[in-house]
């Protein structure tokens, strides 16, 4: 376990040298990204919490630990014995972690911030409402070292090309389309920051992040001329001279310099949310126009190619799995732990045709465990496995032709009446959005709500979202369209989703089931154009845990379809015994 108060205090030692009453350590690095490498986890390194959200709040005698539902008990857990206080969103009389502060800093008071870490629109509203209270809010780019000794450095990869074979557009072709889009919004630059959106936008890739084929790099794109800012010596002369015309090679941490050489005529459109304050503050004297990327929009409507191989993904993957399911059902429970579980499906994934490696890390919950959103397994002292229980399998894989997400839960000997209506009620959330049609224009916040009726039924919720964007072999989670109750874009054709409910019932079990569904038009009627979903993704649902009362006859016509189709689907590439297992596990109910 870290020495958590050695850390704290370092970083209080480093505060009071430059006058700080607070610190804010939110998680990101210097692209904002949600996966980040081992230099930029400063939040784990000072809090002891490894999960991919939450802000750290130090004062000189409080350390505040910020999470949202995904991650209350996770947080309880890595956080035991130390001195951080953790404070969870959504529980009644919590506040945001911003009010918070604004409630505890005096006027004189002044509060710190890693600019590279931090983004501008984060920084923008915390000098709306803090310095209308007499207190400062100031940015210290040295201060993370100095708390963190040893703190590591990037260890930049080389940059590879994402052949036209699996992008399905060449990046001449985005491009062209990119700056059409930024001449009707009245801008003349956009600055691109996400690594996964240069990835897409000039079909390329790398290995500079954990579990993402991306690589450290920034975009400028101007009118007649585009600025890549990358680490030189990982881009190779062939793939220099294979970048569309106008695009020109520049060291990765020459943007800042650049930027605030921009001419001022030059009428810049950035996202405050994915843009930090270092690059922000380099810019300020353009005219700017803040908005989501357009990228983000361009590259979650996936094109035939990329479909297709969303599909064979998903078929590679979903035999993986089914075999682990197979090697679960003829396995002692007791002989095993959640590692071993995860270990056995990255054997099992070895020998994929394109296999590249995890899309996240695996997540196995076992009994209590199955309870925790987004829980993380010890790899030190892994929980053993065991029978009448549940497990819950959480996974991804990346290929070169795409990505996927998928989770099932199983019972691990005989279910109890409670757990088997959660799963049918989960189970009937699921089918409910997948065989949803909506017109033209539905927005994720209403398909959410889809997805909860049953849910809600029960006098349940589900405490995360029901689905997020997934990428093709980039970021497993991306958006700007998802699934939730609150996300206002409209869902269109060709776009790609998760849909994962869950139910959890805090230290005794959680049930959640996840395929990916694709938007597809199901034609144009009366009132207008209407979409519908199909789904990608193949692996049997535990039946054992199936209420089949529960279900109504279009409930029951889906799961017996969906097996039917799981079944002929994998069946060639199964052995004898995994076959005949699969014949009984995807028997019509």
């Amino acid at each position: 376990m870290p020495d958590t108060t050695s850390r704290l205090s370092r970083a209080r030692k480093a505060m009071q040298s430059r006058g700080l009453d607070f610190l804010v350590v939110p998680t990101g690095d210097a692209h904002l990204s949600e996966y980040i490498s081992e230099r930029w986890q400063a939040r784990a390194y000072l809090s002891g919490f490894k999960g991919s959200a939450g802000t750290l709040v130090v004062s000189n005698d409080i350390a505040g630990l910020w999470v949202d539902g995904r991650y209350h008990m996770r947080a309880d857990s890595e956080t035991a014995g130390t001195p951080i206080t953790v404070f969870k969103l959504g529980r009644p009389g919590v506040p945001e972690w911003l009010d918070w502060l604004a409630s505890e800093a005096r006027e004189g008071h002044t509060v710190g911030i890693d600019p590279e870490a931090v983004s501008a629109a984060t920084f923008l509203a915390m000098r709306e409402r803090l310095e209308a209270q007499g207190v400062q809010v100031k940015a210290f780019p040295d201060l993370i070292d100095e708390a963190w000794p040893g703190r590591p450095e990037a260890e930049p990869a080389e940059v590879i090309e994402h052949p036209l074979e699996y992008a399905g557009e060449s990046a001449s072709s985005k491009l062209e389309r990119l700056t059409s889009r930024l001449r009707e919004n009245g801008a003349t630059a956009l600055l691109v920051t996400g690594m996964d959106e240069v990835a897409w936008l000039l079909n390329l890739r790398g290995s500079d992040v954990p579990l993402n084929p991306v690589a450290l790099a920034y975009c400028l794109v101007g009118m007649e001329q585009v600025k890549l800012f990358a680490h030189v010596g990982k881009v190779s002369s062939e793939l220099t001279a294979a970048l569309p015309a106008g695009v020109e090679l520049l060291p990765y941490d020459s943007l800042a310099n650049h930027l605030a050489t921009l001419p001022e005529e030059t009428v810049l459109t950035l996202d405050p949310d994915r843009t930090n304050v270092r690059l922000y503050q380099a810019v300020e004297h353009l005219p700017l126009k803040s908005s989501t990327s357009p990228i983000q929009f361009m590259k979650s409507v996936k094109n035939s190619v990329e479909l297709e191989g969303a599909a064979k993904a998903h078929l590679y993957d979903g035999v993986a799995l089914t075999r682990l399911l197979h090697w679960l059902s003829v396995t002692d429970p007791t002989t095993q732990t959640e590692l071993s579980v995860a270990q056995k499906l990255d054997e099992f994934r070895a020998d994929l045709p394109g296999y590249r490696g995890r899309s996240f890390d695996t997540i196995v919950g076992f009994g209590p465990n199955s309870s925790v959103g987004h829980y993380k397994l010890d790899p030190v002292n892994p929980q053993r496995l065991g029978h009448d229980a549940l497990l819950l399998i959480d996974c991804g894989a990346q290929f070169p032709f795409g990505t996927t997400d998928t989770t099932r839960t199983v019972v691990l000997g005989k279910p109890t009446p409670k757990q088997k209506r959660t799963y049918t009620t989960v189970l009937k959330s699921l089918i409910m959005l997948s065989t949803a049609r909506f017109p033209k224009g539905t927005t994720g916040q209403r398909l959410d709500a889809i997805a909860r009726y049953n849910i809600w039924n029960e006098l349940w919720e589900c405490r995360h979202g029901i689905g997020h964007g997934i990428g093709s072999y980039l970021h497993v989670h991306e958006g700007p369209q998802r699934i939730n109750k609150e996300n206002t874009v409209p869902f269109e054709p060709g776009m790609m989703n998760s849909c994962e409910p869950g139910v959890y019932f805090e230290g005794e079990f959680g049930v959640r089931l996840e395929n990916v569904i694709v938007t597809t038009s199901a034609g144009e009627a009366e009132f207008g154009e209407f979409y519908w979903f199909e789904t990608p993704t193949l692996c049997p649902f535990d039946t054992h845990l199936v209420e089949a009362g529960m279900l109504d006859r279009k409930e029951i016509e889906w799961l017996n379809s969906y097996h039917r189709r799981v079944r002929e689907r994998l069946a060639p590439y199964l052995n004898a015994n995994e076959r005949e297992w699969l014949n009984g596990v995807t028997a019509a109910i």
